[in-house]
């Protein structure tokens, strides 16, 4: 995994120092608190860097109105207590605006930080709706990512008009991401009227070992229509190879966090009738959804970074970038208050998968985009379709999104 990933790259801004900050409204200063090492780097380099690559292509064409974007990085190292001392040195130095890990249990800590001091927090792509309900760590947090309740649904959704009607969820227990995926799996799929006819668990992280697991799901004396392993990568890929090498066949569904080479890498040549809805389809993937700007997004990034993006979490640190120079075009000021204001209001921006609808005053994430479903089939990855729901269902944790 550390051998994929390339370091966050700061080639769109200085780094920090005394006058990071310079008081007033001639620049807009963002904290990236992110990880350049540890298990979450994987999810976190590639849309680092691509918001990194969106950032310099603003300052380039002029900055925000004339005023360009600064960055201050640092590396949080996949640690919940790194992440709020970086926090709490970045906002020291004078940031507007905070970027946190594509994780919650991870951006907490951060977020809650910058909360305290009323400054807006953006996760790059924390799935977890709780990052986005405004009550849980409060009203200056945001994601850029559509979550895991949308993902959950989109699958549950795209399996049911599929003809498939049983359904066995295996649980990746690790981190709040896999619980509220599978939570949401569940809820859609049983509102469409489908039925969980059985379901298991497992702790995830770096030494999955699902054998007693996949022995039971064998075991059944009626194979379910197909498996919904909410997990994440690698842990998820590793599940699904030893589902298959027990000799469990039936297709299998997930989320976004397991798009990707490492789901090739690690599943190899058993990689096949898998699917999992992501964000975009693109290099590693065949017939996928094609068009120009999201072509030009992959040929920019490897132009600036000498490799191509290996999943499709890096578009969504370069769409949010996009969201966050919109908003802050339209605010008043760079302050706090204001930032957050005008992020509430954002509406739609231009992406190179379309227009995406970010955040709401009770929904502080992407509230419109269709989600990309993708087959894996005898090693190799295509374009199977897009998914979109009408409605998140109410699984009773106060997810305001749920509407």
């Amino acid at each position: 995994m550390a051998a994929a990933v390339a370091p966050l790259v700061l080639t769109a801004a200085c780094s920090g120092g005394s006058d990071a900050a310079s008081g007033d409204d001639d620049q807009l200063v963002i904290g990236f608190a992110l990880s350049q090492s540890g298990n979450m780097a994987p999810f976190d380099v590639e849309p680092g860097n691509a918001a990194l690559l969106r950032i310099k292509e603003i300052n380039d064409d002029g900055g925000i109105d004339g005023k360009k974007i600064k960055v201050i990085s640092k590396d949080v190292r996949s640690n919940p207590d790194t992440v709020g001392t970086a926090a709490t040195e970045l906002i020291a130095e004078g940031i507007d605006l905070l970027v946190t890990p594509c994780d919650f249990d991870l951006s907490a800590p951060g977020a809650s930080v910058a909360q305290a001091s009323e400054i807006p927090s953006v996760s790059i792509c924390a799935g977890d709706p709780k990052m986005a309900d405004t009550k849980t760590l409060g009203d200056y947090v945001f994601s850029a990512n559509a979550g895991s309740d949308v993902e959950g649904s989109s699958g549950a959704a795209w399996a049911y008009e599929k003809g498939w009607r049983t359904a066995y969820v295996l649980q990746d227990e690790s981190i709040e991401y896999t619980k509220s995926a599978g939570r949401y799996f569940t809820a859609k799929f049983e509102d469409l009227g489908g039925k969980i006819v059985g379901d298991d668990a497992f702790p995830g992280g770096d030494n999955v070992n699902i054998s007693s697991q996949a022995s039971r799901l064998k075991g059944l004396s009626t194979q379910p229509d197909f498996v919904y392993v909410a997990s994440w990568n690698p842990g998820g890929a590793t599940a699904i190879r030893q589902l298959r090498e027990a000799g469990v066949t039936v297709p299998i569904v997930g989320p976004a966090a397991l798009d990707g080479q490492v789901l090739l890498d690690v599943v190899g040549e058993k990689a096949s009738d898998i699917y999992y809805t992501g964000f975009a389809c693109y290099v590693y993937c065949t017939g996928a959804d094609s068009a120009a700007d999201l072509d030009a997004f992959v040929k920019a990034y490897q132009a600036e970074y000498k490799s191509e993006p290996a999943s499709s979490y890096a578009l969504l640190g370069y769409n949010m970038v996009t969201a966050l120079a919109d908003a802050a075009g339209k605010a008043k000021s760079f302050s706090g208050g204001d930032l957050k204001a005008a992020l509430e209001g954002d509406g739609s921006v231009k992406t190179p998968i379309g227009d995406v609808a970010y955040f709401s005053k009770t929904c502080h994430k992407i509230i419109d985009t269709p989600m990309t479903v993708v087959e894996v089939a005898d090693g190799a990855m295509t374009f199977a379709g897009q998914q979109r729901v009408d409605s998140i269902p109410d699984v009773g944790d106060g997810n305001s999104c749920a509407s």
